[in-house]
C-alpha cells in the first residue's frame, strides 16, 4: 500500500483491519496520508510503530505455528493473504 496515493485521502479505515496496534486502533488511512503529504515527522513515527508491531506479531505467529507443527499451513495462509496485495 502506498499511503500517499490520492485514493486514501478520504479513507477512514485503519491501515490494516486485522492489526491490533495502537496506530490501527486510533488513526485512519486518510489521516496518515495527510501526515505524509504534509511532511510531518509524526507520519514516520506512526508508520514505524505499525511496522514493528506487524513484524513482532508475525514472528509470534511463526513461533506458535512451529510449536504446534503447523508452519507449512501458516506459511500458505500468509502467502495467500499478502500475495493479493492490500485491501
Amino acid at each position: 500500500m502506498l499511503i500517499k496515493n490520492a485514493r486514501y485521502a478520504g479513507d477512514q479505515r485503519p491501515l490494516d483491519s486485522a492489526c491490533s496496534c495502537s496506530v490501527c486502533n486510533r488513526y485512519s488511512r486518510a489521516y496518515l496520508r495527510h501526515l505524509f503529504a504534509a511532511g510531518e515527522i509524526t507520519a514516520a513515527i506512526l508508520a514505524t510503530i505499525h511496522n514493528v508491531h506487524f513484524y513482532l506479531d508475525i514472528m509470534r505467529q511463526i513461533r506458535e505455528a512451529i510449536g504446534f507443527g503447523n508452519l507449512a499451513k501458516f506459511s500458505s495462509a500468509m502467502h495467500a493473504r499478502y500475495a493479493a496485495g492490500p485491501e
